[in-house]
């Protein structure tokens, strides 16, 4: 099982992620980073290397699984990604 990282928007340029495991209650919380890069990368270094994979959701849609090694490295990359699904998800609805 790996952890979820919910990435929510608050309003422009503040974000809210939190982790959670299974169907636990959130077990970690971050208000107030400045963009989903942040999130990812904030997250990667509260899962540190206790985690390989995490499953990323924002507001509550599931967008995949991904290696936390990427959400700490390569996060503007991951965080391209992600929008871009995002914006798929939003034209097909």
């Amino acid at each position: 099982m790996h952890p979820n990282v919910d990435i929510k928007k608050i309003r422009e340029r503040y974000f809210n992620y939190s982790v959670s495991i299974g169907t636990a209650d959130d077990r970690y919380v971050r208000q107030g980073l400045r963009s989903i890069a942040e999130c990812l990368h904030d997250a990667a270094t509260a899962l540190g290397h206790h985690f390989p994979v995490a499953a990323i959701s924002y507001e509550g849609r599931a967008l995949g699984c991904y290696r936390v090694a990427s959400m700490e490295h390569k996060t503007v990359a991951l965080a391209h990604t992600l929008l871009a699904k995002l914006e798929r998800f939003e034209a097909a609805t």
